[in-house]
């Protein structure tokens, strides 16, 4: 079976912890090959960071970063170890390019209200720009065997992408059935029947083995989105990041940030990225 490459990016908090153990549930069905990644942050107020430190105090801070690599190790994970000093996006984009990753392990604490209206999280952040998929896994969410797959989307010209491709990799190997859904607002009863061909057209261009396909009406897509995983408990949330403003005109970048604070289950964003011929 083809090794699933998968790269956890830690500030060696508890939450960042979360990713290893979510990796633990994939190693049960899949090889897996572990990068761990830490980025000393810059900001562009620190344009001028490195030339401001020395060659001893980096040096140092890398160590730093490496010892409690190995402690970690030493606690039973294995991993390739990796530091880099930059912007956190930008390096982990980076990286998970060089290393070939199919997929971005997160832990994340998640947030409420008016915070998550103020400030975003660097989980969001990264869910929202990175070139490769990315799981993020909240505090107390369950992690179980990936039997039941949710995929959501505006599926109106969705057209064949490569990112697609790790989500059918993690549902072989895991047996499961992948559930697409879409959400019907007010006004789009009208839809449904075109709604679902392109659902089903959408499952045969991507050569999907096991799937299904669910129309929710709901007021709004992720109340939709978190009504229908509570009554259908599936053990996988898979939601695109960048799609076009189709017929609902819904920009899912914004969806898919507050479902990273708020869902309950695993969550997996992706770009649909086009396949080069």
């Amino acid at each position: 079976m083809e090794t699933l490459n998968i790269l956890i990016p830690t500030d060696f908090s508890e939450v960042s912890y979360l990713a290893i153990e979510m990796a633990e549930v994939l190693e049960r069905k899949i090889p897996i090959q572990i990068h761990m990644l830490h980025v000393q942050q810059v900001n562009d107020s620190d344009s001028d960071y490195l030339e401001g430190r020395s060659d001893a105090e980096l040096e140092n801070k890398k160590l730093e970063t490496l010892n409690k690599f190995e402690a970690l190790k030493s606690r039973g994970a294995k991993f390739e170890a990796h530091v880099r000093v930059g912007k956190l996006t930008d390096q982990i984009n980076q990286a998970a390019a060089e290393l070939g990753a199919d997929l971005v392990l997160m832990g994340t604490k998640g947030s409420d209200g008016f915070i998550e209206m103020i400030s975003g999280s660097e989980a969001q952040h990264v869910a929202r720009y990175l070139q490769v998929p990315v799981l993020t896994i909240r505090t107390g969410t369950p992690m179980l065997d990936l039997k039941n797959i949710l995929l959501v989307a505006d599926f109106e010209l969705f057209g064949k992408g490569v990112q697609i491709e790790t989500i059918k990799k993690l549902a072989k190997a895991f047996d499961s059935t992948i559930h697409l859904l879409q959400i019907l607002t007010e006004g789009e009863e009208k839809y449904a029947d075109e709604i679902e061909a392109q659902m089903k057209f959408f499952a045969e261009e991507h050569q999907l083995e096991k799937y299904e396909t669910h129309l929710y009406r709901d007021r709004k897509v992720a109340d939709g989105i978190r009504n229908f995983n509570r009554e259908a408990e599936m053990d996988l949330v898979c939601i695109r990041t960048n799609a076009r403003k189709g017929r609902n005109h819904l920009l899912f970048g914004s969806i898919a940030e507050r479902l990273v604070n708020h869902c309950i289950k695993p969550l997996l964003t992706f770009q649909l990225k086009k396949q080069h011929a």
